[in-house]
C-alpha cells in the first residue's frame, strides 16, 4: 500500500507492446492527469495572482514565454529519448534502450545550467521590446526563482520522457499529481501569507517541479521501472546524442518558434489594446490549452505505441493506434466546442477576483466563445505531429507548426489595428489550415511507412 507500493514494471512495457488500442486507452487517462495537472500548476498561479490585480496577471502572461522555453527543451530532449527508447525495446534490444537514458540525463543538465543566466538576462529586454516596461520588476520577480532551479525545470520533462519510452505513464503521472497539489497549497501561502507575491507564485511552481523530479528519480533508484538509471561505466556518445537531437531538436525549434510568435503576438495584442489586451487574450487561451489535453494526452499515448510497433517491425499496429486517437480526438473536441460556448461566463469567474479583472469579464467570455473553434484544428494537429516524430519525421512536423505560427502572427499584425476580438479570429484560418496540412503529411508518410516495410516478393 501506498504512494510508492510495490508494482510490476514489465507489465507496463507488455501492454505498449499488446494490442494498440488498449495500449493507447492505457496511457490517455495517466497523460490526461499529467496534463491537467501541469495547466492546473499555471492556472492556479495565475488565479491566486488575479486578487493582487490585472498588473500582477498581466505580468505573469508576458514572461509565461520565457518559462515555457525552459520547458520546451526538456520536453524536445525527453521526447527523442521516449521515440528512441520506445523503439529499442520493441526491437528488443533494453542495454541500448537503458543507454539513451544516461545520455539523455546529462544532456538535459549541461543544457539546463548554460541556459538559466541566459534566460535570465533576456527577461528585461524580452518585456522592454514588448512595450510592458512597467511590468519589467514583476516578471523578474515571477520568473528569478523558477531559473535558480532551471535544472530541475528541464529535468522533469526529460525524466517523464524516459517513462513514457516505456509505458510507464502512470508512474510519470503520480509524480506531477503530488507536485501540483504541493503548489496549490504552497501558492496562497508564499504569496498572502508571507507576502511575496507574484514571486511567492514562482517559488511554488519551481519548487512543485523539484519534487516532481525526485520522485522520477526515485522511482529509477528504487528499481521500480523496467530500464534503470545508471551511470557505471558511462562514456559520451556523440552519436547516440545525435540520435535523440535528430527528434529533439525539431520539437525544440517548434516549441521555440511558438514561444517566439507567441512574443511577438503579445506586442501586436499590447498595440491594439494595451497590457489588458494580453490578458484578454492568454487568460480564455488558457481553457483551451485545458481543452487540448484530451487531444494531446491521446497523442502522447500515441508516440511510445507506434515507435515501439515500428521497432518491432509491425506498422499495421502503429496505423491502427493512430486511426484509434484521430477518431477520438475528433469525437471529443467536437464536444468541447459545444460545452465552452455554453459555459464561458462561468470559466472567467476564477479570474475576476479583483475589480481590475471583474471590467475585462465580458471581453473575456467573447473571445473564450471564438478561441473555443481553436480546439478541434489543434487536437487534430497534435496527433499528426506525434504520428510523424514516430515514424522518424520530425521536419515535417516542424513544418506544420511553422506554417500555423507564421499564419497566426501575420494575421495579428494584419488585426492590430482593430480589436482584440478580430485578432483572434484572424488566427482561426491559418490554424485550421494548418490542421489540414497536417492530416496530408500525415497521411503520405504512412503510405510511405507500409511501402517500406513490404516484404519483396521472391523471384
Amino acid at each position: 500500500m501506498g504512494i510508492f507500493a510495490k508494482s510490476d514494471p514489465e507489465k507496463d512495457t507488455q501492454t505498449m507492446l499488446g494490442d494498440p488500442k488498449v495500449a493507447v486507452f492505457s496511457m490517455v487517462i495517466p497523460f490526461l492527469i499529467s496534463l491537467m495537472m501541469n495547466q492546473v500548476n499555471m492556472l492556479a498561479d495565475t488565479a491566486w495572482c488575479s486578487g493582487l490585480g490585472s498588473e500582477q496577471v498581466s505580468a505573469i502572461q508576458t514572461v509565461t514565454p520565457i518559462y515555457w522555453v525552459i520547458f520546451d527543451v526538456g520536453l524536445g530532449i525527453g521526447l527523442g529519448c521516449n521515440v528512441i527508447i520506445s523503439r529499442r525495446i520493441g526491437a528488443g534490444d533494453r542495454m541500448g534502450a537503458q543507454e539513451i537514458i544516461a545520455q539523455g540525463l546529462v544532456l538535459s543538465l549541461i543544457t539546463a545550467i548554460i541556459l538559466a543566466p541566459i534566460l535570465y538576462l533576456l527577461i528585461g529586454p524580452m518585456v522592454s521590446w514588448m512595450g510592458a516596461e512597467s511590468l519589467t520588476e514583476l516578471g523578474v520577480a515571477y520568473l528569478t526563482p523558477i531559473l535558480i532551479c532551471n535544472v530541475f525545470q528541464v529535468m522533469n520533462p526529460t525524466i517523464s520522457g524516459f517513462l513514457r519510452g516505456e509505458g510507464a505513464a502512470k508512474k510519470s503521472n503520480l509524480a506531477m499529481i503530488i507536485a501540483t497539489i504541493s503548489n496549490i497549497i504552497m501558492d496562497p501561502i508564499l504569496i498572502y501569507g508571507l507576502d511575496l507575491g507574484v514571486m511567492g507564485a514562482g517559488i511554488a511552481t519551481a519548487a512543485s517541479c523539484v519534487i516532481s523530479s525526485t520522485i522520477m528519480i526515485y522511482y529509477y533508484v528504487a528499481g521500480k521501472t523496467t530500464l534503470r538509471m545508471t551511470f557505471k561505466g558511462y562514456r559520451f556518445h556523440a552519436s547516440e546524442v545525435g540520435e535523440i537531437m535528430y527528434i529533439g531538436l525539431p520539437k525544440i525549434v517548434e516549441m521555440f518558434l511558438m514561444d517566439a510568435m507567441d512574443a511577438f503576438n503579445r506586442l501586436f495584442l499590447i498595440q491594439c489594446g494595451g497590457v489588458d489586451a494580453v490578458t484578454l487574450f492568454t487568460v480564455p487561451f488558457r481553457w483551451v490549452i485545458f481543452a487540448v489535453m484530451i487531444p494531446n494526452s491521446f497523442a502522447l499515448s500515441l508516440t511510445p505505441v507506434a515507435s515501439a510497433n515500428i521497432g518491432a517491425k509491425r506498422p499495421d499496429k502503429s496505423l491502427q493506434a493512430f486511426m484509434v486517437c484521430i477518431k477520438a480526438v475528433a469525437i471529443t473536441t467536437a464536444v468541447m466546442v459545444v460545452l465552452y460556448i455554453l459555459v464561458a461566463d462561468y470559466l472567467m469567474i476564477p479570474f475576476v477576483q479583483s475589480e481590475s479583472m471583474m471590467l475585462l469579464k465580458s471581453e473575456l467570455v467573447n473571445i473564450m466563445r471564438i478561441e473555443a473553434f481553436l480546439v478541434p484544428a489543434i487536437g487534430t494537429m497534435f496527433v499528426c505531429n506525434a504520428m510523424l516524430q514516430s515514424m522518424r519525421k520530425p521536419m515535417l512536423a516542424l513544418l506544420v507548426t511553422i506554417v500555423r505560427n507564421m499564419g497566426t502572427t501575420l494575421a495579428f499584425f494584419l488585426l492590430c489595428g482593430t480589436t482584440v476580438d478580430l485578432m483572434v479570429m484572424g488566427m482561426l484560418i491559418p490554424t485550421i489550415g494548418s490542421a489540414i496540412i497536417a492530416l496530408l503529411l500525415t497521411k503520405v508518410s504512412i503510405k510511405e511507412m507500409m511501402i517500406g516495410f513490404e516484404k519483396p516478393v521472391p523471384s
